[in-house]
């Protein structure tokens, strides 16, 4: 018996060379290996993300050979290396796992640890205790929920401050400023700028007013709305080096330069002297008044657009911003000496132009014009600073690269929907009034509730795939007629239906005929007088075909019939697990699920449905469990129900509850009673149905056998990596395997494609070969998901705001990502993936859902930080995308929207808060993942990678956004200008799904959807992610799943250690080694010996085996 950690390469991840390979050095994760061992092989190392397997090896080093078609002495060697290997690890772990664990008690926190802690500071954890958060672990997920929310809320502030204050603060305070021509009767403009005179009394002057007035009435000329400059010229200045006067003072001082009078604005007149010297304000006594002038208030500086300076008839110039208007240079006074200089000035050389650059080049034009803006300035011209140029700047581009994204991802998304769409998974549809027709018919389908088959007599897309189903079926052991005659519990005679591979010919060998097994509950039914498959052999050598068969299926037929459905499907059949996880639905969901799913045009020689019961759950308001309605579906079993005995495996779980027990159940599919379904349209399904029952010391609690969703699928990915790799097994992988041959009479190897359904969808008829003939027709097609229907649309107001979501989720952003064959979520409820991809000429096999590194970070088990929780207990759909995308980047992730099937999505809104709160938390911390792909195609801003990060950007800050958006809609009816820019914006992100829902479904109907979208937007973008971001911490699943009799659920939450995990209880063995012994036993039971061959003879099979270290 071996012990415990069998990596691909030996036990206890101990290392050897894969024959014209190079030596794979990998860290096991505890899934394979429950004591936790890190063996590393010198040579080199796998890290995470890497592609373990990469397609390089297999091009350039790979020779295909199995380990199992090694030499004898090549075998044997192993085996003294492998034991010596596993002695020499079992005292090196008793040596150091205690001091392993010293060093993870004394490990320094990480930094996000030490900055949830600074962020919380003021929360110590005493004051959390009261707050109800009383573990540890609970009190770290709670700083770092509120270390998220301060980022999240830092980002939104950053978004409100490019949006709001960015602007204000590169620009700065804009100057009040006044438009030419627009000065209010109230003020007048003194060297362009303008004063209220409404509130200022001018005192009295002899001669002219004797008491104090207003300016803006008599005996004062009426100032109102004109220009006073002259009354206050700026003379002796730095205008008196430059203008002369004829008659001045000893100092050479003039009194004037113009006339000291009240001008109009647009006056082209020469002014005629009004009061004389009296009001220019000149000499000692003016030091008052032009103080006063400071006490004014000031309304704002009077600006000039360029398009006013070209006005015909003016002479305006502008220097450094000034206008200048240089026809008043006429009105010098005939004292004023005008030297030579002015000349240009004067006869409209320099008008319109901007003259700051060519009257700096010498000082004395830099005289000339700073003795200009003293005496004819009459305003500025309208210009920006250059903080506002580059805060206009980062807005434009802004705008350009997001409105670049929003067009991008419409017009591509159209592409797809028009060009490429179509070709994906096509076989049949030729005409566009086929297509439309088809959409017609699955429209009606969804909205049909009643059925869950599809009666469409008059389409021709389900008359075709019914012939291809009937060409295969045709004489079949899985035809409901050929296999009606065996009595339901009875056990399948091997000797008589066991047929062979489709299109390979029959084996050359076989071994002895073997006793009927005396094992009670083992799935493992001995086949009298038929080749036992077992991993390591070629597919060929994998079966036999005995008389009967030869009789009923002749080769000759079935590869007639074959060429016939190649004909038609133009692609091969896949052979495909339907896999159907289950938790606590009722016996509606899963029937009408697994209806749809056995009565799918796929041929059922090539289909198995696969169930996997997580636990002996009742659902709320259930008579029975959910493993008890499952098996309610099955009849023809091939061990008795009540003889089936529970069988260990390693779950995902830590502490004790790593191990697990369930019960594997093979037979064949059940319709119900009082199924509508036509006789001649039922197909013998091949169906096997896994059981978690939990171990005996677990039989009491709550929910016992329950690991989660992600458990039941690393069941079954964990057991093809060990297939594929002829790794030792746990004893429900091995009855898991003698399972699938006794109910398939195929190996497990041979399938190449899983499709996963939740246990509430239901698939349209045709979706399986669809998307099997996608995956048929580009090897490349690593993963792909159909188009998820709304059941019931109309039920209520909840319903009715998820159609058109759920409509753009898939024809705008999924069919995006597909044109770069990127998509970044494949639903759980509806999606396939591709077990090992084909790989050249030779039959090699590159393990893809199988390979060892999506194996093993999928089944990480401890789960201890907030990250780890999201990605792991709330969004492992996503998660398995994610690893699938960073493991395979060139390979594709695709939509193929002719794959279809409807759900039934939340009625009510508390479930639906429930609900989008894990969607929303998974779907954040998975994007946080995929950002650090640097291999998705493109570069920088043209890539997937920028593309993903601008999605995880707007995620975060929808709260912010919504209210921003309601804000500038609101204050665009206030103030003016209108905010254009971002107006514009928000009418491409919000009208162009319009369009495309037009121009993709060709429905009007979709447009009224779109509506009840945008009024319960405030739902979407504010009141759901917030509850989402304040929830991080919560990694229940809320309303969506109710359990009868369940508790406080928060306390029943997956990845919580109870307990010590014991290794001793689990044996791992080669598939060989379990049948060895068992055969053992049989031949010791019934007296027979010598019939079966020792372990050293196994697997010496003769031809190249398929798949890397592991010829399937």
């Amino acid at each position: 018996m071996y012990g415990y950690g069998q990596s691909y390469h030996n036990a206890h991840g101990h290392d050897y060379h894969l024959p014209g390979g190079p030596i794979y050095g990998h860290q096991r994760n505890p899934s394979n290996n429950p004591l936790g061992d890190h063996t590393h092989s010198n040579n080199s190392s796998v890290h995470r993300g890497q592609e373990l397997y990469n397609e390089k090896y297999y091009d350039d080093h790979h020779d295909g050979q199995s380990l199992r078609n090694r030499r004898p002495d090549q075998l044997q060697q192993r085996d003294l290396d492998q034991a010596k290997a596993e002695r020499m690890l079992k005292r090196q772990k008793s040596k150091k796992l205690p001091k392993k664990d010293e060093d993870e008690e004394s490990q320094f926190p990480s930094y996000w640890v030490i900055f949830s802690r600074v962020v919380t500071c003021c929360f110590p954890s005493p004051l959390l205790a009261l707050m109800g958060k009383g573990t540890k672990e609970i009190q770290q997920a709670w700083r770092e929920k509120v270390a998220l929310v301060s980022i999240i809320f830092m980002l939104c502030f950053s978004v409100g401050f490019l949006t709001f204050g960015f602007n204000i603060v590169l620009c700065g305070k804009e100057p009040n400023r006044i438009r030419h021509g627009h000065v209010d009767t109230q003020s007048a403009v003194l060297l362009g700028r303008s004063y209220l005179l409404k509130d200022f009394n001018h005192p009295g002057v002899p001669g002219i007013a004797q008491t104090t007035s207003n300016l803006l009435t008599k005996p004062y000329p009426d100032a109102g709305g004109r220009d006073m400059t002259f009354m206050f010229q700026n003379i002796n200045r730095a205008c008196k080096n430059v203008l002369a006067g004829k008659q001045h003072d000893e100092h050479g001082n003039v009194w004037n330069y113009f006339p000291c009078v009240v001008t109009n604005i647009h006056s082209d007149t020469k002014p005629m002297p009004g009061m004389g010297k009296q009001g220019c304000h000149v000499g000692p006594e003016s030091i008052k008044a032009r103080q006063v002038i400071k006490q004014l208030r000031f309304m704002g500086e009077v600006y000039f657009s360029w398009e006013d300076l070209k006005e015909p008839g003016t002479n305006y110039a502008v220097y450094n911003g000034n206008v200048l208007d240089l026809s008043r240079l006429n009105w010098l006074e005939d004292n004023i000496i005008v030297p030579a200089g002015m000349d240009p000035f004067l006869n409209g050389t320099f008008a319109g132009q901007d003259i700051s650059l060519s009257m700096s080049f010498t000082k004395e034009r830099t005289r000339i014009t700073q003795c200009l803006v003293d005496i004819v300035k009459v305003g500025v011209i309208d210009q920006m600073s250059l903080g506002c140029v580059v805060a206009d700047i980062v807005l434009y581009v802004s705008l350009i690269v997001i409105l670049s994204v929003v067009l991008l991802r419409f017009f591509l998304a159209v592409i797809f929907g028009w060009v490429l769409s179509w070709r994906l998974g096509s076989f049949d549809e030729k005409t566009f009034a086929e297509k439309l027709k088809r959409q017609e018919i699955i429209e009606a389908w969804v909205d049909d509730n009643t059925s869950p088959y599809v009666d469409s007599p008059n389409s021709e897309t389900n008359r075709r795939a019914e012939r291809i189903r009937a060409s295969v079926m045709e004489g079949s052991r899985f035809n409901v007629e050929s296999g009606a005659a065996t009595p339901s519990g009875s056990h399948v005679s091997a000797a008589t239906e066991i047929p062979f591979p489709l299109g390979l010919p029959p084996p050359t060998r076989r071994w002895g005929s073997l006793p009927p097994s005396p094992r009670a509950g083992s799935s493992s039914i001995s086949l009298v007088g038929s080749s036992m498959p077992r991993p390591g052999r070629k597919h060929s050598d994998s079966m036999t075909i005995t008389g009967t068969n030869a009789s009923r299926l002749s080769r000759a037929g079935i590869n007639a019939s074959i060429s016939k459905m190649k004909g038609d499907l133009q692609c091969p059949l896949l052979h495909t697990l339907m896999l159907v996880t289950c938790y606590s639905e009722g016996v509606e969901g899963l029937r009408a699920t697994c209806d749809s799913l056995a009565n799918t045009s796929y041929p059922s020689t090539h289909k198995l449905l696969l169930i996997i019961a997580d636990g002996m759950i009742r659902g709320e308001n259930e008579d029975k469990t959910t493993p008890d309605i499952c098996l309610d579906m099955m009849t023809d079993f091939i061990v008795p129900r009540e003889e089936v005995e529970a069988q260990s495996y390693i779950a995902i779980a830590d502490g004790s509850k790593r191990h697990n027990m369930a019960k594997i159940y093979a037979g064949y599919y059940r319709y119900a009673d009082d199924c509508e379904m036509p006789m001649e349209e039922r197909q013998k399904v091949p169906m096997i149905v896994i059981v978690k029952c939990g171990t005996p010391a677990q039989a009491h609690e709550k929910k016992p056998g329950n690991r989660g969703k992600r458990d039941s699928q690393i069941i079954l990915m964990s057991f093809l990596q060990k297939v594929m790799f002829d790794e030792r097994m746990t004893p429900l992988e091995y009855e898991f395997f003698n399972a699938f041959w006794n109910v398939t009479k195929v190996t497990p190897d041979f399938y190449e494609l899983v499709l996963m359904v939740d246990a509430d969808t239901k698939v349209y008829p045709d979706s399986l070969t669809r998307m099997v003939a996608c995956m048929a027709q580009d090897p490349t097609v690593m993963g792909l998901c159909g188009e998820t229907k709304i059941a019931n649309k109309k039920e209520s107001w909840v319903t009715m705001i998820q159609v058109f979501e759920y409509y753009i989720s898939h024809h705008l952003s999924k069919a995006f990502e597909s044109i770069f064959g990127g998509v970044t979520c494949l639903p759980g409820c509806f999606c396939m993936y591709r077990i090992k991809a084909p790989k050249g000429p030779n039959r090699y096999w590159v393990p893809v859902l199988a390979n060892p590194d999506i194996v093993e970070h999928y089944s990480e088990n401890v789960v201890d930080t907030l990250h780890k929780k999201n990605l792991l207990l709330l969004g492992e759909d996503r998660y398995l995308t994610t690893l699938m995308l960073r493991t395979f980047p060139k390979r594709k992730m695709m939509f193929v929207p002719q794959a279809v099937c409807k759900t039934q999505v939340p009625n009510e809104f508390r479930v639906l808060l429930s609900q989008r709160r894990r969607w929303i938390n998974s779907t954040i911390h998975n994007l946080m993942e995929l950002v650090l792909i640097r291999d998705l195609c493109g570069t920088f801003c043209f890539s997937m990678q920028f593309v993903i990060f601008m999605e995880l950007v707007g995620t975060v800050v929808l709260p912010a956004a919504i209210s921003f958006t309601l804000y500038l809609i609101v204050i665009s009816f206030i103030i003016t200008p209108v905010p254009i820019i971002p107006l514009m914006l928000l009418a491409a992100i919000l009208g162009l799904p319009a369009i495309l829902i037009l121009m993709t479904s060709r429905k009007v109907v979709y447009v009224g959807w779109m509506g009840m979208y945008l009024v319960s937007l405030p739902i979407w973008n504010f009141v759901l992610p917030v509850y989402a971001f304040w929830h991080f911490d919560d990694f229940t699943w809320g309303e969506t799943r109710k359990v009868q009799g369940e508790g406080n659920p928060k306390a029943d939450v997956h990845g919580g250690k109870e307990g010590e995990f014991d290794s001793s209880k689990i044996v791992m063995k080669k598939w060989c080694e379990f049948e060895r012994e068992k055969r053992i036993k049989l031949g010791l039971t019934n007296g027979i010996t010598g019939w079966y061959q020792p372990l050293s003879n196994m697997g010496q099979d003769d031809g190249a085996g398929i798949g890397a270290g592991a010829g399937m």
